[in-house]
């Protein structure tokens, strides 16, 4: 472990370098920055390195402690993990969920703000035809990767490509821990219940005691409510 006082080091490299390193280094080709747990590709970088801001362009792929995004340009202080990705494609480790959007602001190393996005846990599969089953599409989302917990705004949840359920504000968990909040849909369609739609809601009420309400809408029957 390094000294408090003691700068974290950088390693970059790639095909061509030019500039000063203890000022403004540019990186061309196959270009990899590694610093404190951020790792940056991309195929041109700019890095300043006294207010240790790195501008990457083309193929961008940034992975921070397991998470992943990926666009076309990126402007990031890379101790500070502040700043921001253009149309972005993202995945997250701890739940394998995955979406893109307009873009990715980095306020901190645990917080990101994502704009016109969308989310889905749903595991891809080979192909470029896959859609998820599921996908929650929001005009914002902000990420908590401290309290593992994702808040969307503006949110339309959509199954197999139909609209379901506006949900002007959710909050979701981004991992396996446990939370009270929504649940993945159930879609079915049957001669006697018609479109039948069902939203768990789980309630973490204790820590040995929870809940899962299961209210379901039936086009030909209308409302039933299970527990």
């Amino acid at each position: 472990q390094l000294p408090p006082d003691q700068a974290v080091p950088v390693f970059v490299q790639g095909d061509r370098m030019s500039g000063r390193p203890d000022l403004e280094t540019v990186i061309e080709g196959n270009v990899v920055l590694r610093k404190a747990g951020t790792v940056i590709r991309a195929d041109r970088m700019e890095y300043d390195q006294p207010s240790d801001q790195a501008k990457a362009t083309g193929n961008v792929r940034i992975n921070r402690k397991g998470n992943v995004f990926e666009g076309p340009a990126l402007e990031l202080k890379v101790d500070a993990f502040e700043g921001h990705i253009e149309a972005p494609r993202y995945h997250f480790l701890k739940n394998d969920a995955q979406g893109q959007a307009d873009r990715a602001e980095f306020v901190d190393e645990s917080h990101t703000i994502i704009h016109n996005a969308s989310y889905t846990s749903c595991r891809r599969k080979p192909g470029p035809e896959w859609l998820p089953d599921w996908v929650l599409r929001a005009t914002r989302i902000s990420m908590d990767t401290d309290e593992d917990v994702g808040t969307a705004e503006g949110a339309l949840l959509s199954f197999k490509g139909v609209p379901l359920l506006p949900i002007p504000a959710v909050s979701f968990p981004l991992s396996d821990k446990r939370k009270t909040g929504l649940l993945p849909p159930t879609v079915g369609l049957g001669a006697d219940s018609g479109l039948e739609v069902t939203l768990p809601y789980y309630w973490n009420i204790a820590p040995n005691r929870d809940a899962t309400l299961t209210p379901t809408i039936m086009t030909h029957r209308g409302i039933d409510f299970g527990a």
